[in-house]
């Protein structure tokens, strides 16, 4: 692999070797976005930068909470690091190693070579850790994450948070990436563009309420979170320019003896634009009984926008 060498000199711990620095420009809303993760994850930026695990046999993480690339690390504490894999898994040399990015943003980086969903390749998301250990950016043009269609957010009406949990995908499609939607707030959701790996779209578990990004991890039958919460959300740019959301129950919840009726509801609403509804005319799940069965899509077409009701 010759990729060009990873830069982010400005602000990497000092374990990583850094290239040139690269100019970001950092718009008004990712400004925005900094300023508070900087205040909100300020204690959090010691620990990674200082974390217990030194990654010798491979490349560890470089980015900040708060940095201007928009990167949101993950689980910083463990094996990982912060990259978007497994707790007990690291970044080794001769491997790819995905990383996340902030609500409403996605990673534009994977292997140029990966051009079959289900293949080998299909891991192989993020920066290229090769076996000198120093990251490579396959993608030297583009940024580390970037602005996806930015035209759907959940809106949380609960008194309680809910935590919606991204798969990665380039890469182990485990559900870590958290977009949590605060009680009575709102929080973009991230629709890649058409432009994305292979045409692939988002997928998301949306875990119950009082669900932070602690809850954005592997579950099983005895624990109703991450890949076993309620409902499944979609999300993706289709090559036409429309956008395609979803919502359903999650079928491995309901299948172990968790009733769909226990849980809030979700109704899909049109923000502005035109948005193509299935019959009959509406797109919800409510008290374990979805208006379309197994699920319902919305089409966005054109700049249409929408929000997730959680209710």
């Amino acid at each position: 692999m010759n990729y060009p060498v990873y830069n982010q000199k400005r602000q990497i711990p000092p374990i990583v070797k850094a290239g040139p620095v690269i100019d970001t420009t950092v718009n008004k809303i990712d400004k925005i976005f900094i300023n508070w993760s900087k205040k909100k994850w300020r204690n959090r930026h010691r620990i990674n930068r200082f974390n217990r695990f030194n990654n010798k046999g491979g490349c560890s993480f470089p980015w900040p909470y708060g940095n201007s690339d928009m990167v949101y690390p993950i689980t910083v504490n463990q094996e990982n690091q912060g990259w978007a894999m497994s707790p007990n898994q690291s970044c080794k040399k001769g491997t790819w190693c995905p990383y996340a990015c902030a609500p409403g943003y996605y990673s534009t980086q994977w292997d140029p070579l990966a051009t079959k969903y289900n293949g080998a390749g299909s891991m192989n998301g993020g920066l290229y850790c090769d076996y000198n250990g120093i990251l490579r950016k396959p993608f030297q043009d583009k940024p580390y994450c970037a602005k996806g269609v930015f035209n759907t957010i959940i809106r949380n009406t609960l008194s309680q948070p809910v935590s919606a949990c991204q798969t990665v995908y380039p890469g182990n499609e485990a559900m870590i990436i958290p977009s949590v939607a605060q009680p009575g707030s709102t929080v973009p959701l991230n629709v890649v563009p058409n432009t994305y790996w292979l045409g692939t779209s988002s997928q998301f578990y949306v875990n119950l309420a009082g669900s932070t990004e602690k809850q954005c991890i592997w579950g099983n039958p005895d624990k109703p979170v991450g890949n076993w919460g309620p409902y499944i959300f979609g999300a993706g740019q289709a090559k036409d320019g429309n956008t395609y959301i979803s919502v359903q129950y999650n079928p491995l919840y309901s299948q172990v003896g968790f009733k769909t009726t226990d849980t809030y509801n979700v109704e899909i609403k049109c923000l502005s634009g035109f948005c193509n509804y299935p019959e009959p005319k509406v797109c919800k799940c409510e008290k374990g009984v979805c208006s379309v069965a197994n699920g319902c899509t919305v089409t966005l077409v054109g700049d249409a926008k929408a929000e997730f009701v959680i209710y």
